[in-house]
C-alpha cells in the first residue's frame, strides 16, 4: 500500500483501471457459470431428450427413463414407493352394440316443420286463454333418455299444462353442447332444444354442472328464489300422464292441480310443505317451508334423500297430503309416435313396432299407458330403471361418458347415500317416522340399531392390531 502512495499520479490511474478491469472480468465469469448451471435442466432437455428428427418411439422411451420427482410419485399413486409395479390392465370383453333409438316424434323432425296448430293439446284439454292468476311452473329434471323426456313433456301438454309454464331442467353436465346441436340422438345425454321450443315454447334451463338428485332439488329451490316463485311443481321424467276425460265436470289434470294450489293458499289452509300427486311423481312445493328446514341433504344424493326431507318436515309439523287428479303412470318405455298424444290427424297408435287396434281415442291411449306401467314392474323392481341405459352411443362427441361406467358410478353413489342416511338416523330404513321419540334434532347423535356383519368386525380388529 505504501508503494502505491509513492507512485506518480499517472501510474496511480493506470493501476486503478487495471484493477477495476480485472474485477469486472472475474465477476462476469462467475455469473455466467451460475447461469449455465441454472439452465442445465432446460439445456439437457433440448439437447439430449429432444434432438432434431428424433423418432417418436425413441422420444417416448427417453421420457419414461426420466426419474419421477417424489411429489409427482406421491400424487399418482396410493401405494408405497417401494411396492412392486401394478399389473398390466386387463380389458373386459367387447360389448354388443345396442339397437339404435328411433326418433320418438318424427313430425318434429320433418322439413318443412309442422304447423303450430298441430302441436297443441286436444281441444277439450287446452288451458284457458286467460291463465290462472297463480303461477304454475312445472320443473322436469333431465339427465338421460331424450325419448322418455319428450314423451313426458308432450303428455303434460296434452293433459292441459301450458307449455310456457313447463321448465325442462337440463342436468346433463355437457354445458352448452345440446343447445349448440353438438350431440346426436344415440348419446344418452342428448336433448333437442329446438324441438322443445316448437311445442309452444317449452323453457330449457341448463344446470352449471351435473348434479345429483338432491342437488337438483336444491337447484329448483334456488331457481324459484331468483325468479320470485314462492311455490312450484316438479315431476319425474319417466311418466306418462293423462287427464281423466271421462270425469264430470270435465276438468283437466292441470285444472285440478291448480285447484289444489288455490286451496293451499287460502287463509284457512293448515301450514303445508308439499302436496303429492301419486306420491312425488308430481309434487307441489312450498319453497320457503322447505328452505326453513335446510332443504335437501346433499350428502344423501339419490334414494333415501326423499325420506330424509319429508320426515324432517313432518317432525316440524307441516302438512303433506296426496290427491288424485288424473292418470299419472310410471313407465319405462316410449310410444312409437308421440303425435298420438296430441291426437294429430293421421297418426296411429303404435308401441314397440306393433300397431294397436282401435281408434285413436283417450280410452285407447290410457289402456296402453297402463299396460306400459305394468310392464315396468312385471318383475318387481328389477327392470324399473332400465330406461336410463337404452342409449349407448355418442363416442367422440363433447363430454362423452361411457354409458356403463356412468351407470356404475351412479349406483355406487346410491349405495353410499343409503349408508349416509343410516348413519345420520341410526337406522337403515325409510321408516324412521315410526321410531318413537325420534326428532329432527337427533340427526348424527344416534347409535346404530343394527348389528355389524361378522366380516366387517374382523376387519376392524385386524386394522386395530
Amino acid at each position: 500500500m505504501g508503494k502505491i502512495v509513492h507512485l506518480s499520479v499517472k501510474s496511480r490511474y493506470r493501476f486503478i483501471l487495471l484493477t477495476t478491469t480485472t474485477l469486472i472480468l472475474v465477476w462476469t465469469f462467475s455469473f455466467s457459470t451460475q447461469l449455465s448451471l441454472l439452465k442445465w435442466p432446460e439445456l439437457a432437455l433440448t439437447t439430449t431428450l429432444w434432438p432434431q428428427n428424433h423418432p417418436q418411439e425413441s422420444i417416448q422411451q427417453e421420457q419414461q427413463q426420466i426419474p419421477i420427482p417424489d411429489l409427482q410419485a406421491e400424487f399418482f399413486t396410493w401405494s408405497e414407493p417401494d411396492d412392486p409395479l401394478p399389473p398390466k390392465p386387463r380389458y373386459k370383453p367387447l360389448r354388443q352394440p345396442a339397437p339404435p333409438i328411433p326418433d320418438p316424434f318424427p313430425l318434429l323432425s320433418s322439413n318443412p316443420p309442422p304447423k303450430k296448430s298441430l302441436l297443441k293439446a286436444p281441444e277439450q284439454n287446452r288451458p284457458p286463454k286467460k291463465n290462472y292468476k297463480e303461477k304454475t311452473p312445472l320443473f322436469i329434471g333431465f339427465t338421460r333418455n331424450w325419448p322418455q323426456l319428450l314423451q313426458c313433456v308432450v303428455s303434460y301438454i296434452a293433459a292441459g299444462w301450458p307449455p310456457e309454464d313447463i321448465f325442462v331442467v337440463e342436468n346433463t353436465g355437457v354445458m352448452f353442447s345440446n343447445r349448440d346441436g353438438k350431440l346426436t340422438l344415440q348419446n344418452p345425454f342428448y336433448l333437442n332444444h329446438t324441438q322443445l321450443s316448437m311445442l309452444g315454447v317449452v323453457n330449457v334451463v341448463i344446470t352449471p354442472t351435473l348434479l345429483t338428485f338432491a342437488q337438483l332439488q336444491n337447484f329448483f329451490l334456488h331457481f324459484s328464489l331468483t325468479n320470485n316463485l314462492p311455490y312450484f311443481f316438479w315431476t319425474h321424467q319417466d311418466l306418462l300422464v293423462f287427464t281423466d276425460e271421462s270425469s264430470d265436470p270435465p276438468y283437466t289434470l292441470y285444472d285440478r292441480a291448480v285447484s289444489v294450489l288455490q286451496s293451499h293458499l287460502l287463509p284457512s289452509s293448515p301450514k303445508w310443505a308439499h302436496h303429492f300427486f301419486s306420491y312425488d311423481h308430481l309434487t307441489l312445493v312450498n319453497r320457503d317451508v322447505v328452505l326453513s328446514v335446510g332443504g335437501w341433504d346433499t350428502h344423501i344424493p339419490f334414494y333415501a334423500t326423499d325420506c330424509d326431507l319429508y320426515v324432517r318436515l313432518m317432525w316440524e309439523g307441516y302438512w303433506q297430503d296426496e290427491t288424485d287428479i288424473g292418470y299419472i303412470l310410471d313407465v319405462s318405455s316410449v310410444l312409437d309416435d308421440l303425435g298420438v298424444l296430441l291426437r294429430i290427424p293421421g297418426t296411429k297408435i303404435s308401441y314397440q313396432g306393433l300397431e294397436q287396434t282401435g281408434e285413436l281415442t283417450w280410452e285407447t291411449l290410457v289402456l296402453l299407458g297402463q299396460k306400459m306401467e305394468r310392464e315396468k314392474y312385471s318383475d318387481g323392481y328389477t327392470w324399473r330403471n332400465t330406461w336410463q341405459v337404452k342409449q349407448q352411443g355418442g363416442q367422440g362427441e363433447p363430454f362423452y361418458r361411457d354409458w356403463e361406467g356412468f351407470e356404475i358410478g351412479t349406483k355406487k353413489m346410491i349405495d353410499m347415500g343409503r349408508e349416509v342416511f343410516a348413519e345420520k338416523w341410526g337406522h337403515g330404513g325409510c321408516d324412521i317416522a315410526r321410531i318413537e321419540g325420534l326428532r329432527g334434532g337427533d340427526a348424527w347423535r344416534l347409535e346404530r340399531d343394527w348389528e355389524e356383519e361378522e366380516e366387517e368386525e374382523d376387519g376392524e380388529q385386524e386394522e386395530g392390531d
